[in-house]
């Protein structure tokens, strides 16, 4: 079953533009744990929790559509200028969503920058080739 959207305007389903069904199943999943241990320790006993991928898409669906959709303008980059940072990567000078994590003694970072696959030989860092 594919599972796609109208709402970009077309006429028939297409493929969604980012794994929704996966990240929303996952999340829930997720959530659902947490509530059961949250019972577990309040009301004792255990849980069973299931999700499925099928059921999400039909969640989704019943959500139902905002009107206009897609009609929205673009963001452009200098108005989420503080919420982005350059980086040097394997690619040349990379723009990317700066981590939402804000900690003071151990700043959130990528130690290594982005490269394209092939770029390295497959061998532990610190270890020798």
């Amino acid at each position: 079953m594919v599972i796609g959207c109208v709402s970009a305007g077309g006429e028939r389903p297409k493929a969604l533009p980012c794994q929704a069904l996966d990240h929303a199943s996952g999340y829930l999943m997720a959530f659902a744990a947490m509530v059961a241990l949250s019972r577990r320790m309040t009301e004792g006993g255990s849980r069973h929790v299931r999700v499925a991928l099928a059921r999400t898409a039909r969640w989704f669906q019943e959500l139902g559509r905002v009107g206009g959709g897609l009609g929205c303008a673009d963001i452009a980059l200098e108005d989420i200028a503080d919420l982005v940072e350059d980086h040097d990567s394997g690619f040349g000078r990379l723009t990317a969503v700066r981590h939402a994590a804000q900690l003071s003694e151990t700043p959130a970072h990528w130690a290594r920058p982005s490269m394209p696959l092939g770029s390295h030989d497959p061998v532990w860092p610190g270890a020798s080739a």
